[in-house]
């Protein structure tokens, strides 16, 4: 997330802007602040607007609705997807596409996901290059995300894992820390799990009507799992199973993958994983790329 995403978009695309305006407005009342606001901010409040950004209660509903504005325009231009994966709250995007939860109750859910891990005391994580089966922790780290053969991500608390930074720096295994406030996909999550469980019970969920990938198992997502409470506590808590996601798209190799988000990171992933063969591309460019923001359809 990076102040000002989408905003190549918001500004001649109607459709973005409209998807955008709506998110907006149904947030109003979970986040107390105009999203538009805290994305599009005036120069001399950029820097407390990034600040701001990061923190965890405003940057999940705030992925969620570029993400899904983003989606809505590539729809609206009759690139129509045949199958979605999301990372993490990417799946609430993808659950939300294919009609298992309303828009309205996604935006609900993801701020409220938002603020109880916001609530939750910090944490850290570290991506690591080694594969799964070399990877070994200790009884206060997980394994947070298994992003392609050779790339996970651990995470726990951050003394755990300066701990295990020291330990991989005197093998020479490269590891690098991520920047985010707490520990995603990790035990320090356990405590929100039953409070998330019981709010997503009130919550109508419907079988979906385009197939996706879950995270939680790296394979198709089954009606009883888009359709069970439980599942989207599981979600906060287990790996993200992203390579294995990739594998069972690359089944099909003429697939094109779109990211549909701000950046280029599953991009990269897809690329990494499947070879020069993998079709992937991305939507805005990455803050850093001197690319203009609107991608030719």
């Amino acid at each position: 997330q990076y102040v000002n995403m989408g905003r190549g978009l918001y500004d001649p695309e109607p459709v973005f802007r409209d998807c955008l305006d709506l998110c907006a407005r149904l947030l109003f009342e979970h986040l107390r602040i105009d999203l538009r606001q805290a994305l599009f901010p005036s120069d001399q409040d950029k820097d407390k607007a990034s600040e701001r950004l990061n923190q965890t209660w405003l940057t999940q509903p705030a992925l969620f609705a570029v993400e899904y504005s983003l989606a809505r325009w590539w729809i609206s231009l009759g690139i129509e997807p045949a199958a979605m994966v999301g990372h993490s709250i990417g799946e609430y995007v993808a659950a939300c596409l294919a009609g298992v939860i309303s828009l309205e109750d996604a935006l609900t859910i993801v701020a409220y996901r938002g603020r109880l891990i916001y609530d939750l005391p910090s944490g850290s994580m570290l991506a690591v290059s080694l594969p799964v089966a070399e990877i070994q922790l200790n009884g206060t780290l997980s394994l947070a995300a298994v992003n392609n053969p050779r790339q996970c991500v651990v995470s726990g608390p951050t003394d755990a894992i300066t701990v295990l930074e020291e330990t991989l720096a005197t093998k020479s295994i490269a590891c690098r820390h991520l920047f985010t406030s707490h520990a995603f996909h990790s035990g320090m999550m356990d405590p929100i799990l039953d409070a998330f469980e019981s709010r997503m019970s009130n919550i109508a969920l419907q079988p979906p009507r385009i197939p996706y990938l879950s995270n939680v198992s790296g394979t198709w997502i089954k009606a009883e799992e888009a359709t069970d409470p439980a599942y989207w506590a599981r979600h906060i808590r287990q790996t993200v199973r992203f390579s294995d996601c990739l594998t069972e798209l690359f089944h099909e190799s003429e697939r094109i993958l779109i990211e549909v988000g701000p950046g280029n990171a599953l991009t990269s992933l897809a690329r990494q994983q499947g070879g020069k063969e993998a079709k992937a591309f991305q939507s805005p460019p990455h803050p850093r790329e001197p690319v203009s923001a609107v991608p030719c359809p």
